[in-house]
């Protein structure tokens, strides 16, 4: 606890321990104490590995220029030559990183460089602390020992950090802004888990060095020299746990698609009704779609029920599903869409509903309900699967799932120009979490006149993921292919039910998603800098005590975006993920359907009521009846 601790050392323990107050600082979700606890504990040997590497490049990069000026000098043991090694670093990196500030349009290399120069300004700070104590007269004595040593650099970080986040909340109070309340998780319990984490990361480490020595002795044993190996050894270890976590995590998707795949022993007999998929003389054979597949299906409205709630007569709807096992390429599946279309004359209905499904084959009960209440059964939806894996495990089928729908946007355009305009559904597409990103994509490059091309004329995307292309796309309000007010991004059907009569007359294309919704705000970006939505762009959901750090602000919002969505039958929150709220009035705005309030709240209740019903048929509905966080967490 006393040893000799090299500068870099004591660098990085300062810096694990001041990340522990700021990763303390509540998000966008509440958190568990596990949740807190991987929060902690990564972000601590996060900040401990990336300031030892940074002040280990500011020390070797003036050990190289004192070298060159033939001065002979170990900085690793000269305290104040060290300390002013540091006062310059971080001199330097101050002037970087203010001579680029942050822009709305600036490069991942800008924002790189930029972090890099903060990175070494925080690794030289958190050597300079201790390292200005160190440099004082009397420093072999027992304070000065204690002050260097581990518990020491603990107390330093960590008093410097809790001191900031207090004088934070407390600017926050002077300016009449009440910090928002933390909902903290345990604190014992999130530390134990933080510590367990960090213990882990620091034994993986290990393991990688133990790997690297082996390959090093490996290297030198075939090329008959030593020295030249170390860089090779490393980058040979990190190949082998890389290939060994590809190999795992293969491994994990074949379980997975494997389970999912498993027909639904509650569903085992096929439809009897002629306007689903997968009844007697359908295109799309019952027996190999999946459970999701089956589900949605099964789930079809009945038109007396629609006609009971409505207090109007109505058909029966027609619900198409084609799934990823259906046919084994996109060409045959849209071929199949087409052939089920015609048959059931789907095209004579007044919408037409095209769907992309989540990972798994899910398209929200909620949804499909809404859209069948309330065009009284006058409608039909087409629902086209491009993975059997929970959205988390279905990143790489992203290109697959647009390149299926821009098949099919090919193929039922030319159908759609053949027939009469008032012989044409209205055609409209919905998509929630990774549905909403294949769906948005299929339009890349082309703005909304792609949308209108393909005969187009509505869409609702719930929580599009921040990845879209599209989706940031459009943000450019000076692109030509994208007529004004046509986008409308709402954060709740509150909002949509407050809109201008101009603004809501102009939108046909509306992306909905919640502002404190982890999955529409988690990137990779949030690793180099900080999201508009942390500073200028700040909502009422964010708590104001809330800033960006890395890497734990990445690490928060990763932990919110699990924990976005809510679950609980009949529960319509409204908030994170969880879209089932919002539904029947954002279904109603987006797709311009007609009703009177009285309709409306009689279709809200009796689809609260259904999503209990669901989870007492179907028990695992529960953990999928919410796309994007839980859908990926319940394979079953």
């Amino acid at each position: 606890m006393h040893r000799r601790l090299f500068a870099s050392q004591r660098a990085g323990i300062v810096a694990a321990s001041a990340s522990v107050p700021t990763s303390l600082v509540p998000s966008l979700r509440p958190r568990s104490a596990v949740d807190q606890g991987v929060i902690t504990g990564l972000s601590s040997a996060m900040n401990y590995a990336l300031t030892a590497l940074a002040h280990d490049m500011v020390l070797g990069g003036s050990h190289t220029v004192l070298r060159l000026a033939r001065a002979r000098i170990d900085l690793r043991n000269t305290a104040r030559t060290t300390l002013v090694v540091d006062v310059v670093a971080f001199a330097v990196a101050s002037a970087v990183h203010a001579a680029l500030p942050q822009r709305a349009d600036e490069s991942i290399a800008r924002a790189l460089v930029r972090t890099g120069a903060h990175r070494i300004r925080a690794a030289s700070l958190a050597s300079a602390l201790p390292g200005a104590l160190d440099a004082l007269p009397g420093r072999d004595t027992r304070l000065g020992v204690a002050v260097r040593s581990v518990p020491g650099m603990v107390g330093i970080g960590t008093g410097v950090s809790a001191a900031m986040q207090h004088l934070r909340v407390q600017r926050l109070r002077a300016a009449g802004i009440d910090p928002a309340p933390d909902h903290r998780a345990p604190m014992l319990k999130s530390l134990g888990v933080g510590a367990a984490t960090a213990a882990g990361a620091v034994a993986f480490a290990s393991v990688e060095r133990r790997i690297a020595q082996v390959a090093d002795r490996a290297i030198q044993r075939v090329s008959g020299a030593a020295g030249h190996g170390a860089v090779v050894s490393h980058l040979t270890s990190v190949a082998a746990i890389t290939a060994g976590l590809v190999g795992a995590v293969a491994w994990i998707t074949h379980r997975v698609e494997a389970e999912i795949s498993v027909p639904d022993g509650v569903l085992g007999e096929p439809p009897t009704s002629p306007f689903v998929s997968g009844c007697q003389g359908s295109a799309v054979c019952w027996a190999p779609l999946t459970r999701d597949a089956r589900r949605h299906l099964a789930s079809a409205t009945p038109a007396q029920r629609i006609a009971s709630v409505m207090d109007e007569p109505a058909i029966e709807p027609i619900r198409l599903y084609v799934g990823l096992t259906s046919a084994g390429t996109a060409a045959e599946r849209v071929s199949l869409a087409l052939t089920e279309l015609e048959r059931t004359g789907a095209l004579d209905r007044s919408l037409l509903v095209l769907c992309s499904p989540t990972g798994s084959g899910l398209v929200n009960y909620v949804a499909g309900s809404a859209w069948e209440y309330l065009t009284r059964g006058d409608c039909a939806s087409l629902t086209l699967q491009y993975s059997l894996r929970p959205s988390v495990l279905s990143l790489d089928r992203v290109d697959e799932g647009r390149e299926q729908n821009q098949v099919l946007m090919a193929a039922l355009a030319p159908v759609l120009a053949a027939r009469a305009p008032e012989r044409r559904p209205r055609v409209v597409l919905f998509g929630e979490s990774l549905g909403a990103f294949t769906s948005q994509d299929t339009f890349l490059h082309t703005g909304t006149r792609g949308l209108r091309v393909h005969f187009v004329d509505r869409a609702l995307w719930l929580g599009t993921p921040y990845a879209s292309g599209w989706a940031r796309e459009v943000r450019d309000l000076d692109r030509p292919d994208v007529e004004p007010g046509e986008v409308l991004r709402s954060a709740g059907a509150d909002d949509l039910d407050q809109l201008e009569p101009e603004v809501a007359e102009a939108a046909r294309y509306v992306l909905l998603s919640h502002q404190d919704d982890g999955v529409t705000l988690f990137s990779p970006e949030l690793l180099v800098r900080c999201p508009p939505w942390l500073g200028d762009q700040r909502t009422p959901a964010v708590p104001p005590q809330a800033g960006w750090s890395t890497p734990v602000t990445f690490l928060q919002t990763l932990i919110d975006a699990k924990n976005s969505a809510d679950t609980t039958p009949g529960r319509f929150t409204g908030n994170g993920h969880d879209h089932r709220g919002d539904l029947a009035r954002a279904v109603r705005f987006a797709f311009d359907l007609k009703c009177t309030d009285d309709q409306l709240a009689a279709v809200e209740a009796v689809l609260r009521q259904e999503d209990l019903d669901r989870a007492t048929a179907w028990p695992s509905a529960q953990a999928v009846a919410v796309v994007g966080g839980p859908e990926a967490a319940s394979p079953r």
